[in-house]
């Protein structure tokens, strides 16, 4: 930036060692000395404001309804990396601000969302939470050419894609793959499965994924049965659809609540069937609704909720006193995201060429290990079996 202060000043000694004579008493050259040193500090507070205003970064996720855990457990492992970031100086010496949105589990929402950020001043978008909301905003930020990178996405229909959608969870063909396999090889052959339509992309992306290879190991889907979550009809008639087909196993694709109820409901009739769910589901929510119902419930995760790596620890323990709970899988991989993101503003931090910056970047430092991401902005990283025990999450060998 230039140094205006300094201009002004040389100007003022020479306007004042030679014309100011011929003004000694001119009312009016008093009038235009003082507006020329106006308008030169105007210009220097306007550059250093430019220099001094916040990064912004937008944050997309679902903070009502049946789907709140999720989003809100982000928004937080979000808030928590920028002020981290904000006490450490910042980015190229700038503050960063966070722009939350509240996308309500809802497409037109989303839309909406993702052209409002990508019309300001968002250098880029965390988020979204669910595969659904992003399949709506999917379309928006590649036209925009605004950098997105969701911290739980796992859509078989996102893989592989040159495009401005990053993730730092692994697709979910990988967990679903590894749950048909431990299935088989624990002798649970025959599934009954619950997909909560209102994120389909998901959750029906999610059977498909873990039909194929159970079914080519032996294994057989007895019975499917399809609700949207949020609508009226009751969990209960449900739950008894399932165990008429006498299963040896529960596959619950929705998202923690209605995991838990249903969950709640199936041991209100006495069965003591495995349970397996996604790792949607994998939020405290899912221990404080269904309590003793969902004890010993397992699923295959990004995260090792009982890693002893000392970043982990050290994050478990800033976030539980900064916001007074204990954070889940989404509080964990929105941290990351930011992470990633703010490895790539170190690098650029502006909207154009922000994407080849992350790129770049190749890997990053997680919580547990280096996030790697290969030319897709995909995720290689490894996952774990985990169960809920004893009112917390725990991981099997």
């Amino acid at each position: 930036m230039l140094d205006w202060l300094s201009i002004g000043d040389s100007f003022f000694r020479r306007f004042r060692g030679g014309a100011m004579r011929h003004f000694a008493v001119s009312t009016m050259g008093k009038r235009l000395l003082a507006l020329a040193t106006a308008g030169m500090l105007a210009l220097a507070t306007a550059g250093c404001g430019r220099e001094s205003s916040p990064l912004r970064i937008g944050y997309v996720g679902g903070l009502t309804g049946r789907v709140a855990g999720l989003g809100v457990a982000g928004r937080d492992g979000v808030l928590l990396a920028v002020e981290e970031v904000n006490r450490a100086g910042g980015i190229a010496g700038r503050q960063l601000e966070v722009l939350v949105r509240d996308d309500r589990q809802d497409a037109e929402t989303a839309k909406k969302l993702a052209e409002e950020l990508a019309a300001g001043d968002a250098v880029a978008i965390i988020g979204p939470m669910t595969s659904s909301v992003a399949a709506a905003m999917h379309p928006v930020i590649n036209a925009r050419q605004i950098l997105m990178i969701s911290p739980t996405v796992t859509s078989n229909r996102f893989n592989d894609q040159d495009d401005y959608f990053f993730r730092v969870t692994m697709p979910l063909r990988v967990n679903a793959g590894k749950l048909a396999e431990h299935a088989l090889r624990h002798g649970l052959k025959n599934f009954a499965v619950s997909v909560d339509t209102a994120n389909a992309a998901y959750t029906e992306d999610w059977l498909e994924s873990f039909r194929r290879p159970f079914e080519a190991g032996g294994g057989r889907i007895v019975h499917v049965e399809r609700f949207t979550s949020g609508r009226e009809g009751g969990l209960f008639p449900l739950a008894e659809r399932m165990l008429a087909a006498k299963p040896d196993a529960l596959l619950l694709l929705s998202g923690a609540m209605d995991t838990a109820l249903i969950a709640q409901q199936v041991r209100k009739l006495g069965s003591g069937v495995a349970l397996f769910s996604s790792e949607w589901a994998n939020t405290s929510d899912v221990i404080n609704f269904g309590g003793k119902a969902v004890e010993e419930m397992s699923s295959f995760v990004t995260y090792n909720p009982a890693s002893r790596a000392s970043r982990h620890r050290a994050f478990m323990e800033n976030f539980e006193r900064r916001f007074g709970y204990q954070p889940s899988f989404a509080a964990v991989l929105a941290y990351e995201a930011a992470t990633g993101l703010f490895a790539a503003m170190e690098r650029n931090p502006q909207r154009a060429g922000l994407k080849e910056a992350l790129l770049g970047v190749g890997s990053f430092a997680g919580l547990q290990g280096d996030v790697r991401l290969n030319r897709f902005g995909d995720p290689e990283r490894e996952t774990f079996l985990a169960v809920i025990r004893d009112g917390r999450f725990a991981t099997l060998d």
